[in-house]
């Protein structure tokens, strides 16, 4: 598979509200006792739709969690109102990966009832990636743009990414839209865009693009090359989603630590997992690091200037304790 990413200097970034999709997402819900069959409608389609796979408590308890932040902190709905209507105040000094929602996602994705659905997803006994993004977009609100989650995550191996929705989603409140078999093409993000990298108009095919009405409980499996963007929401009602993933239980190379020790080629971290436990890895130009921000790249000539003894991390490293990622935390 084509890894390579585009450097179009003079390209328009795509419009992700010009979108219009022309497919149907297929649910995929038949294959999950046949992982065989599941893998390949996943190498060739590049998503997996399961519908309603996740307990029924464990969504109900997120969106209640989610709604009650919704309503105390930012007054968007109603306390209790479990529709979600808006009440028509604007969304304001909102960050999605706030230590507010913090347990939420990880909740649900260890609870019991949704283990066994998971491991069938990956094929083994499933872990969370400390990665999520919470998403409460009242309507007319921010729209994610078209993305594909390998770029922003190098040398995550075997993972999978899973958005949840917590509600139901149906196309006038929005969820997620894919370019279906597009990743088989590779990375399309603009290198010639070096804040953002964009995704370039013109570089996706037009008819490629799939959605669906989603329920609550809805799982919807991105493969990591797949360019995906939300879609609008133009109900009255909050969409109440969630984005994280999941990776190998016995194998974790993606995990949350606090620094320890800092060189100018090596960090030294005490990750929460204890399957990992203490562990130095090598650091180098080659370590994608947004240690500071999740959307900028930071200057690896100056990696001990903004990387000190006490600051925790994502941390992605392969198997020979190279760090591949090194990334500001998230509250699973």
């Amino acid at each position: 598979m084509a890894t390579h990413a585009l450097n179009i200097p003079d390209a328009i970034d795509i419009d992700v509200r010009a979108i219009v999709p022309q497919q149907d997402l297929q649910d995929c819900t038949h294959l999950l006792d046949d992982f065989e069959a599941l893998n390949a409608f996943y190498g060739e389609h590049g998503y997996l739709l399961f519908r309603r796979a996740l307990s029924q408590h464990s969504v109900e308890r997120a969106r209640d969690e989610m709604l009650a932040i919704a309503a105390d902190c930012f007054g968007i709905t109603r306390k209790g109102d479990n529709d979600a209507k808006w009440t028509g105040k604007p969304l304001e000094n909102f960050s999605e990966d706030s230590e507010i929602f913090s347990g939420i996602s990880r909740r649900m994705i260890e609870d019991p009832s949704n283990q066994d659905f998971l491991a069938k997803v990956l094929g083994e006994p499933a872990a969370m990636v400390p990665l999520v993004q919470y998403r409460l977009y009242p309507p007319n609100g921010p729209i994610t743009p078209v993305h594909q989650d390998g770029f922003y995550s190098p040398g995550i191996e075997g993972y999978r990414p899973v958005w949840t929705a917590l509600v139901d989603c149906p196309r006038e409140v929005g969820g997620l839209m894919i370019a279906v078999g597009e990743h088989k093409r590779g990375f399309f993000h603009n290198l010639a865009r070096t804040k953002t990298f964009a995704i370039p108009e013109g570089v996706i095919t037009p008819d490629s693009w799939a959605t669906t009405d989603f329920t609550a409980g809805d799982v919807l499996v991105v493969h990591p090359h797949t360019p995906h963007a939300g879609t609008p929401n133009r109900s009255d009602r909050l969409r109440v989603t969630f984005d994280t993933r999941v990776q190998s239980a016995k194998h974790p190379n993606a995990f949350s630590a606090v620094v320890k020790a800092v060189t100018p080629t090596s960090l030294t971290v005490i990750a929460d997992n204890e399957v990992v436990g203490e562990v130095t890895l090598a650091v180098s130009a080659e370590t994608f690091i947004r240690v500071r921000d999740p959307g900028i790249r930071e200057d690896f000539t100056k990696f001990t200037e903004y990387t000190v003894p006490g600051m925790r991390l994502l941390v992605v490293r392969d198997k020979n304790n190279n760090a591949q990622m090194l990334r500001c935390p998230t509250n699973p």
